[in-house]
């Protein structure tokens, strides 16, 4: 979370206009994508940066509806490929499928006309599990232990804070893992921390995951496209030749299914330049996939690889003026001078 001098700072920026009118003129080429994932109507009991409140959800959409040309994935990477990208333009989209785009997001969307892209992990999809870190968070909420030793740390589980503190670094080493390596270990701590690790998530949980009718319902507004985000939520570069290219195809061919309609779009989990690879792109190629992105947060412009689309990410503990300053590009643009500085 920035700290309050340096969001007055952000807030100072965005004021004097700079970053519109730099997003009109230089910037004018360079296509936003922001990477959403849950949307909540009340806070978690152990806070989790992917949840992001409806109230704030509602003015984002708000400011991008007033400020952005807001088009699908599909069709502002053809405009992107053909160069007619031309004013501030940007795309909304979710990854993981949770029930909470369907119950919140889409009504907001759908009153005020934005179009989104939905990335399904699809092993999940009519089931009452969700995806291991949400399980995680489930298990830390409901624990009443104080504290636990897993992987050469001590966690102090004392109070909500201390536990999302942990929830963090824990998920960052579980990502180190292999995928077996990692659900074995949720398995572990779950058990560990009393809780059962198939225990059913149930509805009107945020954890809860998308349902076929809800998927059918938004496939059919027109508004909202689906893509692919692997059967298990599996990092790809950590798999090998034949699991990348089942997991690929799998919910490939299940999104398909799901919507009745080819799916051509794609978000690789994790999704930093470490979590794929060259053999992570060629499949996609074979697969029939005009787009895929990532989680590194940059500008795309007709230079950027359609397979490669790079992302803002927008978290729950980023103040309205600092996400302003990434959909217009200026966060990604500071960052690229300090590193030529």
């Amino acid at each position: 979370m920035e700290s309050a001098i340096i969001n007055l700072g952000y807030q100072s920026v965005v004021r004097s206009g700079l970053p519109k009118l730099l997003h009109r003129t230089i910037f004018r080429n360079q296509l936003t994508i922001l990477m959403y994932h849950a949307i909540i109507s009340k806070p978690l009991t152990v806070h989790d940066w992917c949840f992001v409140d409806l109230s704030s959800f509602i003015s984002q959409i708000q400011y991008l509806k007033k400020n952005f040309e807001l088009l699908s994935l599909s069709d502002a990477v053809r405009r992107l490929k053909n160069g007619r990208i031309s004013r501030p333009t940007a795309v909304v989209t979710f990854d993981d499928g949770f029930q909470n785009n369907y119950d919140l997001a889409f009504p907001i969307l759908r009153e005020v006309g934005v179009p989104a892209t939905i990335f399904l992990v699809t092993g999940l999809v009519n089931t009452d599990d969700t995806v291991w870190f949400c399980r995680l968070n489930q298990t830390l909420t409901k624990t009443k232990k104080l504290a636990l030793e897993w992987n050469g740390y001590t966690f102090d589980l004392s109070d909500p804070l201390s536990k999302a503190e942990a929830a963090v670094i824990m998920q960052a080493k579980l990502k180190e893992f292999s995928h077996p390596d990692l659900l074995t270990a949720v398995r572990w701590i779950t058990r560990e921390l009393g809780d059962e690790p198939t225990c059913p998530i149930p509805a009107g949980s945020p954890f809860r995951m998308l349902n076929g009718e809800a998927i059918a319902e938004m496939a059919a507004s027109g508004l909202i496209e689906f893509g692919a985000h692997t059967h298990s939520h599996a990092i790809l570069s950590q798999l090998s030749l034949d699991e990348q290219r089942n997991e690929i195809e799998r919910s490939i061919n299940a999104v398909h299914e799901l919507t009745g309609r080819p799916c051509e779009l794609f978000a690789y989990p994790n999704g930093r330049a470490r979590d794929y690879d060259g053999e992570s792109v060629k499949i996609l190629e074979e697969c029939g996939v005009d787009a895929s992105v990532t989680s590194i947060q940059e500008p795309n412009d007709r230079m950027t690889p359609p397979l490669e689309l790079r992302r803002y990410a927008v978290g729950a503990d980023m103040s309205p003026a600092y996400i302003q300053l990434k959909a217009h590009h200026m966060i990604a643009h500071a960052k690229r001078i300090l590193r030529w500085g």
